[in-house]
């Protein structure tokens, strides 16, 4: 579709120009910018590696590797060509080769991804934050049935009739257009998801559901999740008097979301009652912006940088005020084991706001009182 700008009095076409008109390459400039900016493909997306090819006896790499905001393991496969060349069977093959990944490994391939940037921070904690897990052992990823994004100035005949077979199969594989423009600014790129079409695909995801009568289901989690707050505010009994003020504010806060709708809470304890976490997840969707833990008697707040930044960027501009650049931006995660700076709390239910397509509160929120937690079943 044509891309207009709008002057005082008519439609101006912004003139389509081509990757290789301008000379970009596939490497050095769309994989780099895409690697930066993930959100461009698609929201909650988190990058794990860049040229990945961990594996013997091939010398073939990943473009992209990410997970998604479902914990599914995303083999990302970037052309600059209308045709899209042979993009899905590249992508099926390196999604057959990382089917098998850990949590262990993609923390590795993590690892070795921000060293290979120069970025000083830790792997481990970005991946299990990005999972919403306490360690490795309450890491949920979904590896089993990589997801395929296949990205390109264009896509064959034979490629998207392939890419639809595929589908049918089982397969979820998608395909994004990228379409360039020639601005008298500069450059402008547009992203526009052709298959499946954004409207369809909640659709047919329930319809597979439906066919597949339960079966195929994804591996089980390591810890036990349950909607709501209560069996988390149950655990005040365990935590430090350090730490009790900080647990009811946030607990306060937390629940006030779900009272607001903003948010669906959801509680994750590990078996041997040492941690539990409360995810305050976007409503229909896995997605959170924050995070309290409970690890034995201390608690830490952690806030999502990468989903608040895709979802509520406006939000996120004045976070990042609040905490400063050094402590949090969108390729961080911030992490609190004291009680939220003034403003913060607010803002971050304005992020609530924002990503849920809501106007920001006109004022912030009166204080609470303490909740008295709900004694354990």
């Amino acid at each position: 579709m044509p891309l207009y700008r709008w002057n005082a009095d008519n439609l101006e076409p912004v003139p389509p120009t081509t990757f290789e008109t301008e000379r970009l390459m596939e490497r050095g400039d769309l994989q780099r910018m895409l690697r930066d900016k993930p959100e461009a493909l698609e929201a909650g997306l988190f990058i794990v590696a860049e040229e990945y090819g961990n594996w013997q006896d091939s010398g073939r790499s990943i473009d992209l590797l990410a997970l998604d905001d479902q914990y599914r393991l995303v083999v990302i496969e970037l052309k600059r060509t209308q045709s899209g060349d042979h993009s899905e069977l590249q992508a099926i093959r390196y999604a057959a080769m990382v089917s098998n990944m850990t949590p262990e490994r993609v923390i590795d391939a993590h690892r070795d991804y921000l060293a290979k940037r120069g970025i000083d921070e830790d792997a481990r904690y970005r991946v299990l934050n990005h999972l919403g897990a306490a360690d490795e052992s309450d890491a949920e990823i979904h590896t089993e049935r990589p997801r395929i994004i296949l990205a390109s100035a264009g896509f064959s005949t034979e490629l998207t009739t392939s890419v639809l077979w595929l589908r049918d199969g089982g397969m979820d594989i998608s395909c994004v257009k990228l379409q360039l423009y020639n601005n008298a600014d500069g450059l402008l790129m547009d992203t526009n998801q052709i298959i499946p079409l954004p409207e369809a695909s909640d659709y047919l995801v329930k319809v597979r559901e439906q066919v597949e009568g339960g079966h195929g289901q994804q591996r089980s989690r390591r810890t036990d999740r349950t909607p709501g707050a209560d069996a988390f505010l149950a655990s005040i009994d365990q935590v430090g008097q350090d730490f009790r003020p900080m647990f009811e504010q946030i607990c306060d806060w937390t629940v006030s979301l779900e009272q607001e709708n903003l948010a669906t809470l959801e509680t994750g304890g590990r078996s041997d009652g040492f941690r539990t976490t409360l995810r305050a997840n976007l409503p229909g969707t896995k997605a959170y912006l924050a995070i309290t833990w409970r690890i034995g008697s201390t608690v830490n707040f952690s806030l999502n940088g990468n989903q608040i930044h895709a979802r509520a960027p406006k939000a996120h501009a004045r976070i990042e005020e609040i905490l400063g650049t050094d402590a949090y931006n969108a390729e961080k995660w911030a992490g609190l084991k004291s009680a939220p700076p003034s403003g913060l709390l607010e803002a971050l239910t304005d992020a609530y706001r924002e990503a849920g397509g809501l106007p920001p509160t006109a004022t912030p929120p009166p204080d609470t009182a303490p909740r008295t937690p709900t004694p354990a079943a």
